[in-house]
């Protein structure tokens, strides 16, 4: 029987080395897919610009993370001992890292839809309760999973976790259904806001479906049993990163 536990181990820690380094390569690709485009358009925004700031954190600081995760994870407990301190440690600040980039990724889009409906009040206020609402639930979300975490690498998904995709998934609906209905109502206009628009649209439309395959992923991995959850860290933070990724040119926002 130990035998049998020490092979479902180092084969969950196998699995989760092969996640982590697979999507540290996808995003770092992708860095270097857009960086010339990045050179070119967000590097010479004004300093006190807050997006530039948003897309370096999303884009450079989020890699860095991912790179530094190489290192530390192979040398964590997979189950609880007494070094499980540190890898709580670790596994909390990541959770606190996907949890920021989630939220200032819905903050760009957000503003980007207030803009599209020439700053209309009813349109902020609607994001803003959704957005609030989404970060209310997360806080006990979070509780749970830094509890958790006290087991090692090897820890059990929340099932709190779940509201929160709901809640996640209700925001950024609502910022593609307002982005689209807004291309819809202007028509085919040649003129360049509706090319704007159109763009807008496109990134909106690629970040949805993205952050929608993420959501099932957690949904796939909390209906499998010994599934290893810490996968989702990784794979949140090099979806994150690509969806910002997206709004590298003249109009980030």
């Amino acid at each position: 029987m130990v035998d049998t536990i020490t092979e479902a181990t180092v084969a969950a820690m196998r699995s989760i080395y092969c996640h982590s380094f697979a999507t540290l390569a996808l995003s770092f690709w992708d860095f270097l897919m857009t960086l010339g485009d990045e050179v070119r358009y967000i590097w010479p925004m004004n300093k006190r610009h807050t997006f530039k700031w948003l897309y370096i954190f999303h884009r450079h600081f989020l890699l860095v993370v991912q790179i530094s995760s190489q290192i530390a994870f192979p040398m964590s407990p997979a189950v609880s001992s007494p070094t499980s301190y540190n890898c709580r440690t670790v596994l909390a600040v990541m959770m606190i890292l996907v949890e920021c980039a989630n939220f200032t990724l819905e903050f760009i889009l957000a503003y980007r839809v207030f803009a599209l409906f020439g700053r209309r009040p009813w349109v902020l206020r609607l994001l803003g309760c959704l957005i609030l609402g989404e970060i209310i639930c997360c806080m006990p979300t979070s509780f749970s999973s830094v509890k958790s975490y006290a087991g090692g690498i090897l820890f059990q998904l929340s099932p709190d976790v779940n509201i929160q995709m709901a809640f996640t998934t209700v925001v950024h609906s609502t910022l593609i259904s307002l982005t689209v209905a807004k291309h819809i109502s202007i028509g085919r206009t040649r003129n360049n806001g509706g090319n704007i628009i159109s763009q807008f649209t496109r990134d909106g439309t690629a970040t949805f479906l993205m952050v929608m395959g993420l959501i099932g992923l957690v949904v796939a991995i909390s209906a499998v049993k010994d599934s290893q959850p810490v996968i989702l860290l990784f794979w949140a933070l090099s979806c994150y990163s690509i969806c910002v990724g997206f709004f590298r040119c003249k109009r980030f926002i």
